[in-house]
């Protein structure tokens, strides 16, 4: 009888309790989602006015291509 009794009122504790962590829970997976993805878009316009920057300083300051040496005179007689 006892046990009867205690079960039914572990029932009434645990879930309200139960359910409360379950809520808490998914508010907390919820809100890391929307910090992920806040923090995403963070990154890639970060990573947009990187590759921005260097195109406008390739466009600035493009790089001089070395001409190759032509071979010296005792490579060609070889």
């Amino acid at each position: 009888m006892a046990g009867i009794l205690v079960s039914a009122l572990a029932k009434k504790v645990a879930k309200p309790a139960v359910r409360g962590v379950v809520k808490t829970s998914l508010k907390l997976a919820a809100d890391t989602r929307r910090a992920a993805h806040e923090l995403n878009d963070e990154l890639r316009d970060i990573a947009a006015e990187a590759g921005a920057e260097v195109v406008l300083d390739d466009i600035a300051e493009p790089e001089r291509k070395t001409v190759p040496k032509s071979r010296s005179a005792t490579s060609k007689a070889r």
